[in-house]
C-alpha cells in the first residue's frame, strides 16, 4: 500500500522526472504542487502546508537557528545560481567595481532571499565590502506589489528600510534614490544596448563567475529540499528514499543534457557549454549530498551567522536528516 504525500517543488529538467511518474518514491504516491517560488516558500515556512516542500535555504538557515523549522533539511539542491549578474547599477551612477558600493544603498526585494544573502556574502568574501558597510532598502521591484514591506528582525544590527508605499527599486535606482540593485532579474528598461539606463556591476558575469568557482570550488545553492517533521519522524527510512528519487531524477537529466546525437535542449552551441563547464567543474557539476558541496554550505550557514540572519554558526548536524550527514 502506499500513502498519499504533497511535494511542492520547480519544474526543472532535474525534477521532471519526479514530476512525470518516471522516477518514484518506494511506497509513496505524491502528488506534485507547482507554484511561483515566494509562494512555495510563504506556505511552507508559516503553514507546513506541503509533506516535502522545496525551500529557500536562507530562510531554511534563519528558522534552524531559530528553532522553529517545521522541515527537516535533506541535501537536494534544486535550484543554484551564481549571483555576479544579479548586481545592477545605473549606467552614469559613477559605480563601476564592487568597492565603490561601499557607503551607498543597495535595494532588495527582500533581505532574506538567497540571492541577496549570497551577493552580501561574496561583496565581502572576495571584494572586502561587509554588507553592514552598504545601506539596504526593501522593497518591490518594477510595479508595487505589497501593500507592506516586511523588515526582518535580525540577530545583529543592520542598516535596513522599507521603500514607501507606491515606490518601486527600479525607479529609485533611475532617480538616484538607490545607488544600487540585487535581483535576479533584470530591472525593467535593462538591456545590453548602450541607451540601457541600467548597466551590470560585472561587465562579463559569466567570466567572473568562472573565475570565482576556479578559486572557491563554490556553486552557491539557492533551494533545498525539506520534509515536514513528524512525517519523517513516523518514518524515518523517507529521507533517503526522497534523496534517491531525486538524484535518479537528476542523473537521467544529465544523461540527456550530454546527448550528443539528438540533444533535448534547445540552444545551438549547448555541446560545447557542457564541455566546457565539464573541464571547469568536473562531470558532477550539479551535486547533491553533504560532502560534495560542503564549500557551498559553509559559506551559506557562515554568511547567515555574519549577516544576522543566524544566531550561531550552524552545524550540518542541525540542518539534515541524520541518515544523510554521510552523503
Amino acid at each position: 500500500m502506499t500513502k498519499a504525500i504533497t511535494l511542492a517543488c520547480g519544474d526543472f529538467d532535474r525534477t521532471r522526472r519526479l514530476l512525470d511518474g518516471t522516477v518514484g518514491i518506494e511506497g509513496y504516491k505524491p502528488k506534485f504542487l507547482m507554484m511561483p517560488p515566494e509562494e512555495m516558500f510563504r506556505r511552507a515556512f508559516e503553514g507546513a502546508e506541503f509533506d516535502i516542500s522545496e525551500l529557500s535555504t536562507s530562510t531554511f538557515l534563519l528558522h534552524a537557528g531559530r528553532g522553529t523549522c517545521p522541515y527537516v533539511g535533506l541535501p537536494i539542491f534544486p535550484s543554484r545560481a551564481f549571483r555576479h549578474a544579479a548586481i545592477y547599477v545605473r549606467a552614469n551612477g559613477g559605480i563601476d567595481k564592487p568597492q565603490d558600493l561601499r557607503g551607498k544603498v543597495v535595494g532588495v526585494r527582500s533581505y532574506l532571499n538567497t540571492a541577496a544573502l549570497v551577493v552580501r556574502g561574496l561583496l565581502a568574501d572576495e571584494y572586502g565590502v561587509a554588507s553592514e558597510e552598504i545601506s539596504w532598502c526593501i522593497g518591490d521591484v518594477d510595479d508595487p506589489e505589497r501593500t507592506t514591506i516586511p523588515v526582518p528582525k535580525l540577530e545583529k544590527p543592520a542598516d535596513l528600510k522599507a521603500l514607501p508605499s507606491g515606490k518601486t527599486l527600479t525607479g529609485e535606482l533611475l532617480s538616484g534614490g538607490i545607488d544600487a540593485l540585487v535581483h535576479y532579474n533584470p530591472p525593467r528598461g535593462f538591456d545590453h544596448t548602450a541607451a540601457s539606463p541600467f548597466r551590470r556591476l560585472f561587465p562579463d558575469p559569466a567570466a567572473a563567475e568562472r573565475a570565482y568557482f576556479q578559486k572557491t570550488g563554490i556553486f552557491p545553492i539557492m533551494h533545498l529540499i525539506g520534509i515536514r517533521r513528524p512525517l519523517v519522524e513516523e518514518d524515518p527510512s523517507l529521507a533517503r528514499k526522497v534523496y534517491d528519487a531525486f538524484a535518479k531524477a537528476k542523473d537521467l537529466a544529465m544523461r540527456d543534457l550530454m546527448s550528443q546525437s539528438s540533444p533535448k535542449v534547445s540552444l545551438p552551441w549547448l555541446n560545447d557549454d557542457v564541455a566546457r563547464t565539464i573541464a571547469l567543474a568536473g562531470t558532477d557539476f550539479w551535486p547533491y549530498g553533504v560532502s560534495r558541496n560542503a564549500a557551498a554550505l559553509a559559506s551559506l550557514t557562515r554568511y547567515a551567522f555574519d549577516q544576522g540572519l543566524s544566531n550561531r554558526p550552524l552545524a550540518m548536524a542541525e540542518l539534515f536528516h541524520p541518515s544523510l550527514l554521510e552523503t
